[in-house]
């Protein structure tokens, strides 16, 4: 651990036992901050920086108060070293439990009131508040504004943080929805932080991988998973996905109303089964019982509650979930589901009882763009490779409003009831222009083939192709063309021009969501072949 000298003003590592007494700093970074090179760094005239006022008036404070060293994150870090930065925040909340005393730093009081100050709305500064055993605050001018035992209520008034919190008890005593809440409405300016600003909270400690954006605060979910026995880690609300999401969040301020989300550990009828992370989803054993008339909608029993004046007995709270996969080959009681109407708990009785099952629920909805609940989608997984000197463009994707070429996928929305195929038209024109040559090829589903309840290989879907040669191409009609195709089969041939294109239809799973695919492959008709699948 390395601390400044409050005489000195030089910088000191300390290891284990040799650790003497010290004081540390908490504050909102400004501009023009002391850096840690800057205190190294013989030819930088650091002290005329802005933000060496607060390191000189916490030395001043910290020899007031006895103590000859101070830290401060700034100074103290060498941030250019990722081993080192990993190390300092897997131990910050240590850090900071451990100092005699904490100087909180509000550089924007006097000018606002206290429950202005931007230092309550950082991600960092949550564990600097809770983690010190003695913490004071100052103005910009040091002028104290109190302690955080004399502004006990003031502080959960101001963050929703227990004064036991407060007051240093084990924080294993709040549920993790709760420990959520905290940090619901604050920010950090790197997105991976406000994962990272939570492991002391947690008692947890992982790896840090600036760059990796949302997925810090999933891991550190799954992290979570490992160590707590706490569905509440699952009962929060968004209004910012959209109709479907992953069992996850993407960041604490999901769990803003979910600050009285508590646990259910008593042993009896609701107790769940052990929680895993896989690489099919999360891992439940949880009452499922059907939400819908229709059998397409379910509802995850959760081992958790909510705690509210009009608190009713054997109430419990739920997750909307649908099947986005059942995948040949698993025992059909183990399905994988997606979580619907993120934006809602749903709340119920916990009687009648039902049966454990064992589920996978997607961590993360990787298709985000895709609502694979509400679409039908058919992604043409290859296109054709065509032979060299015979090369086919693709000249028409119908509807075209269904094809999103960038993605190469067919999709339209489950409540149109719309049955006509997807059709694919390639063409080549002669070198004279003479005539035109086209294969044409449909993609179809019964409309129970759509369905999310049935399982990926319980649909009908079907393909079909032919190969035309017109002088205009204007002449075709493509939905007659298409009438007239066959719609029973999952693979088919056609041959036109001296190539042959062959075309596969399945079932496919994508990030765990089920999606139709369409392979288009060529050789030909000499029996060379441009593609190999």
């Amino acid at each position: 651990m390395r601390l400044l000298n409050c005489h000195t003003k030089k910088l000191e590592e300390f290891v284990g036992a040799a650790i003497p007494r010290y004081a540390i700093l908490s504050h909102a970074w400004e501009d023009d901050e002391v850096l840690f090179h800057d205190i190294t760094l013989d030819n930088v005239n650091y002290k005329a920086k802005g933000g060496w006022h607060k390191i000189e008036k916490s030395c001043e404070q910290a020899l007031r108060d006895g103590l000859d060293y101070v830290w401060a994150d700034t100074i103290c870090i060498d941030k250019s070293s990722s081993a080192e930065l990993s190390e300092a925040i897997n131990s910050m909340f240590k850090w900071y439990r451990s100092s005699a005393v904490c100087y909180a730093y509000l550089y924007d009081l006097p000018e606002r009131g206290l429950e202005q100050s931007r230092w309550f709305t950082r991600g960092w500064t949550l564990q600097e508040m809770i983690a010190p055993r003695e913490l004071w605050f100052y103005d910009r001018h040091w002028v104290v504004q109190g302690s955080k035992s004399t502004l006990l209520d003031k502080l959960q008034e101001i963050t929703g943080v227990d004064t036991t919190a407060l007051r240093g008890g084990n924080l294993r005593f709040f549920s993790v929805a709760r420990k959520m809440s905290w940090a619901s409405k604050r920010q950090t300016t790197r997105e991976e932080d406000i994962a990272y600003c939570l492991l002391g909270i947690f008692d947890i400690s992982m790896p840090l991988l600036y760059g990796e954006g949302s997925k810090a605060f999933i891991r550190l979910q799954e992290e979570i998973i490992k160590e707590y026995d706490d569905e509440s880690l699952f009962a929060w609300r968004s209004n910012a996905l959209g109709h479907s999401s992953g069992l996850l969040a993407l960041s604490p301020a999901a769990f803003s109303f979910s600050a009285n989300m508590i646990p259910c550990l008593t042993r009896g009828p609701m107790l769940t089964g052990p929680i895993a992370v896989t690489s099919r989803g999360i891992q439940l054993e949880v009452p499922v019982e059907q939400f819908d008339a229709a059998g397409a909608v379910y509802l995850v029993r959760l081992n958790c509650r909510p705690v509210s004046f009009e608190w009713v007995k054997y109430t419990r709270v739920g997750i909307i979930v649908v099947p986005v996969a059942k995948i040949h080959g698993y025992p059909s009681t183990e399905s994988t589901y997606g979580r619907i109407h993120p934006d809602r708990l749903h709340v119920f009785s916990s009687s009648p009882d039902l049966p454990l099952q064992t589920v996978f629920l997607l961590k993360e909805n990787h298709l985000q763009n895709f609502d694979l609940v509400a679409d039908d989608v058919f992604l043409v997984r290859s296109m054709p490779r065509w032979p060299q000197g015979r090369s086919y463009r693709l000249a028409f994707a119908l509807p075209s409003e269904a094809w999103e070429e960038n993605n190469a996928t067919f999709r339209r929305p489950k409540a149109d009831n719309d049955d006509r195929p997807f059709v694919l038209v390639f063409r080549r024109d002669s070198p004279d222009n003479t005539f035109h040559d086209h294969f044409i090829i449909a993609l179809g589903g019964k409309r129970t083939a759509f369905q999310p309840n049935d399982g990926v290989l319980g649909g009908r879907i079907w393909c079909n192709a032919t190969f035309r040669r017109v002088d205009n191409t204007e002449s075709l009609d493509f939905d007659r063309e298409v009438q007239s195709l066959r719609r029973d089969n999952i693979t088919v041939e056609v041959e036109g021009a001296g190539i042959i294109l062959k075309c596969l239809v399945q079932p496919h799973v994508v990030s765990g969501q089920r999606v139709f695919s369409a392979d288009l492959l060529v050789k030909s008709a000499d029996g060379s072949s441009r593609n190999s699948f």
